[in-house]
């Protein structure tokens, strides 16, 4: 059974905020300041909600739960997390 295109691009997504996430708790377990934990936070979120979007592949029910505004305020609030955690000083 060959996987459609939105299936392929949600499990590289999910590989991705893994790999980053991972990557920042290992930084905030070595540098434990302000910064890392808000960048911490950014990546997990995007995590969080890469593994959030897998099930809408299969069930309808999620797609009137997590509506597209819904996906986009959590990216939008994982984004300010990054945003503060590289202006941190």
């Amino acid at each position: 059974m060959l996987l459609d295109f939105a299936a392929i691009v949600r499990i590289v997504f999910v590989t991705v905020t893994t790999i980053t996430f991972v990557i920042a708790l290992l930084s905030f377990k070595n540098f434990r300041t302000p910064k890392t934990i808000l960048l911490t936070i950014g990546f997990g979120l995007f995590f969080v909600h890469g593994i959030i979007s897998i099930p809408e592949l299969y069930n309808n029910a999620y797609n009137t739960a997590f509506t597209e505004n819904i996906h986009l305020l959590i990216d939008a609030i994982a984004v300010l997390f990054l945003l503060l955690g590289t202006l941190k000083d």
